[in-house]
């Protein structure tokens, strides 16, 4: 995969550094809410809070979960351009590829295997661009930006959800070190390594 990146150009690397930075701004909203939460509930419970104060703190946490969404709808445009773009590169480089073949060549895949490899394998490389962008970026930087503000304000708190993670990261690498080496055994076969681009 990491040689498949080779495919992408430069406008597609800077839709993916846009939607980084957008994607670090939703996350910036997104755990604003809590202490949002945390102020209207206490203005709530506080004698003598005005109905002004409370409107004012409930359209400030409106405010974030709009900007939150449009963040959230922006990146999920340009995940999916980069991600189509990257696709239309490879579909490229594999249809010229095989263009390339020559008759013992072409003897030695089956139609079915080319049409499966220019056709679903490319659709699930573009279907992992499209949600790799967002969650490998979202998912690791919420869960530390969320600890350090716990940390601030629970100790106990902290440590329980420092246990959550550490389970959650112990149950990825179980399934991590089940899976790839089984995914690396389908895709050493010599049908595939031989032409597939960016492998040599």
């Amino acid at each position: 995969m990491l040689k498949l990146l080779r495919n992408l150009r430069r406008q597609e690397w800077a839709m993916a550094a846009v939607c980084a930075v957008l994607i670090l701004g939703q996350i910036y909203f997104d755990l604003a809410l809590p202490d949002y939460m945390s102020s209207l509930t206490v203005l709530i419970k506080t004698p003598g809070s005005t109905l002004s104060d409370i409107l004012h703190t409930g359209l400030e946490m409106l405010g974030c979960t709009l900007a939150s969404a449009v963040l959230c709808v922006i990146c999920g445009y340009l995940t999916a351009k980069v991600a189509a773009g990257f696709s239309f590169s490879i579909r490229e480089a594999v249809f010229h590829k095989i263009a390339d073949f020559g008759q013992q060549e072409m003897m030695t895949f089956s139609v079915p295997s080319l049409i499966n490899r220019t056709t679903n394998d490319i659709t699930q490389v573009q279907m992992l661009t499209a949600m790799g962008l967002q969650i490998l970026i979202k998912s690791p930087v919420m869960a530390v930006w969320a600890i350090i503000k716990i940390v601030g304000k629970s100790w106990t708190l902290s440590a329980i959800t420092a246990g959550f993670v550490a389970a959650l990261l112990v149950m990825m690498a179980v399934i991590i070190g089940v899976v790839v080496p089984r995914f690396r055994r389908v895709q050493s076969s010599p049908t595939i390594s031989t032409w597939w681009p960016g492998r040599t």
